[in-house]
C-alpha cells in the first residue's frame, strides 16, 4: 500500500478506563463512557470537558456492522443530527459485548439518538451502575488517510491522528509494554497509540496511530523506526 490517500475500512484497537455515564442523558439503555479518552495523555495537555469524547452503547444482541451503518445513515438524513455512530466491541466483567460507538454526542442529546436506533430495530442492554475499569475496544470504522512521509499518514478528518505503517500486529499486552519502552525513548513528546488493521487488494496492512495534540510530525519516523526495530524481534 503506497499510494497517497488511504480511503477504506478497519479497526481500532485501544484500551481505555471506561464506567457506566454519571451525567443525565434521558435514556435506560447502557452506557459507559471513557474516563481517560487517551490515557497516553492523561494527566498532561487534555483539558476536562464538559461533554464526553465518546460514549459507547451497548447493544443486547450482537447487529451486522452493515444494520448499524445502515440505521445511521438513515437517522442522519430523517433527523438532520449530526453525530457520529460505528459498531464495536468492548469488554464487561471479561465478555466481549457489542457496542455503538457515539461522538459529536452531548448528554442531552444521547437519549434523543439513542430512541431512533430503537425505531429503527436496534436493542440495547438496560442501565447499570458500571464501576470504573479497564477494556480492550474494537472499533470498525471508515478510514481517510494522507501519506506525509515514508509510511507515515496523517488523518484527514481529525488532525491530532497519525498512522505509522509497520509489518506485524501483536498482542496488545506486548504492544502495549512496547510502547512504554519506545515512550521513555522519545524524549519531550507525549503521545498515546493504538493498533490499526485496514483492508486493501492483498488482505490487511497494519499500522500503529499515534494521537499527538503538538503534531510533531518530524519526530515520527524515529517513532516508526522504534516500532519497527521492536516488531521484528518479536517471535
Amino acid at each position: 500500500m503506497s499510494i497517497d490517500i488511504i480511503r477504506t475500512v478497519g479497526t481500532i484497537l485501544k484500551k481505555e478506563k471506561l464506567a457506566s455515564v454519571v451525567n443525565e442523558t434521558k435514556s435506560k439503555a447502557l452506557i459507559l463512557e471513557s474516563l481517560e479518552p487517551y490515557p497516553g495523555y492523561h494527566g498532561t495537555t487534555i483539558p476536562d470537558k464538559l461533554e464526553p469524547e465518546a460514549l459507547f452503547v451497548v447493544t443486547r444482541v450482537n447487529y451486522h456492522d452493515e444494520q448499524i451503518i445502515r440505521a445511521t445513515q438513515k437517522i442522519k438524513s430523517s433527523c438532520n443530527l449530526n453525530f457520529d455512530a460505528v459498531p464495536g466491541t468492548l469488554f464487561i466483567e471479561n465478555k466481549p459485548v457489542s457496542i455503538i460507538r457515539f461522538k459529536k454526542v452531548s448528554y442531552n442529546l444521547a437519549g434523543e439518538i439513542i430512541s431512533h436506533f430503537i425505531d429503527e430495530g436496534v436493542d440495547f442492554k438496560k442501565s447499570r451502575k458500571i464501576s470504573p475499569y479497564e477494556s480492550k475496544i474494537y472499533v470498525r470504522k471508515f478510514f481517510n488517510l494522507k501519506k506525509v512521509n515514508d509510511g507515515i499518514y496523517e488523518d484527514l478528518d481529525v488532525k491530532e491522528f497519525f498512522y505509522l505503517k509497520v509489518e506485524g500486529y501483536p498482542k496488545w499486552e506486548i504492544f502495549e509494554e512496547l510502547t512504554k519502552k519506545i515512550k521513555y525513548n522519545v524524549h519531550d513528546m507525549i503521545f498515546d497509540a493504538a493498533q490499526l488493521s485496514v483492508y486493501d487488494a492483498s488482505g490487511l496492512t497494519d499500522f500503529v496511530r499515534i494521537y499527538d495534540q503538538n503534531r510533531y510530525i518530524e519526530r515520527l519516523p524515529k517513532i516508526r523506526k522504534y516500532y519497527q526495530d521492536a516488531y521484528s524481534k518479536i517471535k
